[in-house]
């Protein structure tokens, strides 16, 4: 059994400053067997603190880097690895970043592993996978409904029948969400799908007043209305909403996904902040099960063959703006097309950033 000789935390940054200087940042990993197999996973939250949950030396049995924990270790199975790096970090994360780092390394694995058997990383979780899965276009809400307007018709001309708005401006006030979403419900095709991401911006009341007024667009959700830890006024909500209820995204431990599932009519976990194993877990709690996935096209694919394996999975999240951004790292990959993205057939993942990509958008101390 070929065992583990390299564990690569890759923390990249793009050029171009946002506005205020921000820039867009993320955090790949590469995980290297003996025999010569690689497999890549990605961490969705800070590269810095990823990198340091990897690269942190032995301090104690429960406190410890991945990198120590997974280096030496044979790479016979996925989960008793993901149990192994998760009883190393107790000390120092059941949640959050450490998690995410883990989740990292648990998509690095099933890469290796569906690569050493030359199947579809899909292949190993379903007996089935779907060949493609239906896509829903999102971005953030740009600043004005003609903007609006505009994002979602070229999203129309390029195929999509499923679209997602949200983040502030949204959210700001009843008459300016209204707005924005007439002209995204009048730029969509007959029959679209559309939802919302109100990223946590509204109590309990405003939530369902929303609801209320939503009810005539014909919501496919409403996304995370609530702070991710108000969990009886969510159960509450979704029992009076009109519009279905979406959330699960920020969860990075199967506790966390077990205790959002029952209480949403659409459960997103994020394979890249909770891992594989824990979305299979909570899957068969929710009603139906979509992706939350915003960065690179290693993200988008990860959770395309983790919902392909899926029964109750529905919609898999095309974030128009990151796959745009760091198409850098995958300048071969195939893209979705008319709303679908066809499932990659190659062995693992069936897809490899560029080398001189990551060369040049590495981020150093």
């Amino acid at each position: 059994m070929s065992r583990i000789t390299a564990v690569e935390p890759h923390p990249l940054r793009l050029p171009p400053p946002l506005p205020g200087g921000r820039r867009e940042e993320c955090c790949l990993l590469r995980i290297v067997t003996e025999d010569g197999t690689e497999g890549w996973g990605e961490a969705h939250g800070s590269p810095w603190l990823t990198r340091a949950a990897i690269e942190a030396p032995h301090t104690h049995a429960t406190a410890q880097g991945l990198r120590h924990i997974l280096l030496g270790q044979p790479v016979d199975d996925v989960a008793r690895l993901r149990r192994l790096m998760e009883r190393g970090t107790q000390w120092i994360g059941r949640d959050g970043v450490v998690m995410q780092a883990i989740a990292a390394a648990e998509l690095a694995l099933w890469d290796i592993a569906a690569r050493r058997a030359g199947l579809p990383v899909a292949r190993l979780l379903g007996e089935n996978p779907r060949a493609a899965l239906p896509c829903y276009a999102s971005a953030k809400v740009p600043p004005t409904p003609a903007e609006t307007h505009a994002r979602i018709a070229a999203e129309r001309a390029a195929g999509f029948r499923a679209h997602k708005i949200g983040w502030p401006p949204f959210g700001a006030s009843l008459a300016g969400d209204l707005a924005f979403l007439e002209a995204a419900r009048e730029a969509a095709a007959p029959g679209a799908l559309l939802m919302v991401d109100a990223a946590q911006a509204f109590d309990e009341a405003t939530a369902l007043a929303r609801a209320e007024a939503f009810r005539r667009f014909d919501l496919a959700w409403i996304e995370e209305p609530l702070p991710r830890d108000e969990i009886a006024a969510q159960a509450r909500l979704r029992a009076a909403s009109p519009v279905p209820i979406a959330s699960g995204e920020g969860e990075c431990s199967v506790a966390g996904l077990l205790r959002v599932a029952p209480v949403v009519d659409i459960l997103q976990p994020d394979v890249t902040r909770c891992g594989i194993l824990a979305a299979l877990q909570a899957a068969p709690l929710a009603p139906r099960l979509c992706s939350h996935s915003y960065t690179t096209l290693l993200n988008v694919v990860a959770h395309a063959h983790a919902l392909a394996a899926l029964p109750n999975a529905w919609l898999l999240e095309w974030p128009t703006k990151g796959i745009a951004d760091w198409a850098v790292l995958f300048p071969d990959a195939a893209l979705a097309a008319d709303g679908h993205l066809a499932l990659p057939q190659g062995p693992g993942w069936g897809l490899r950033p560029d080398p001189a990509a990551l060369r040049r958008y590495r981020m150093e101390e």
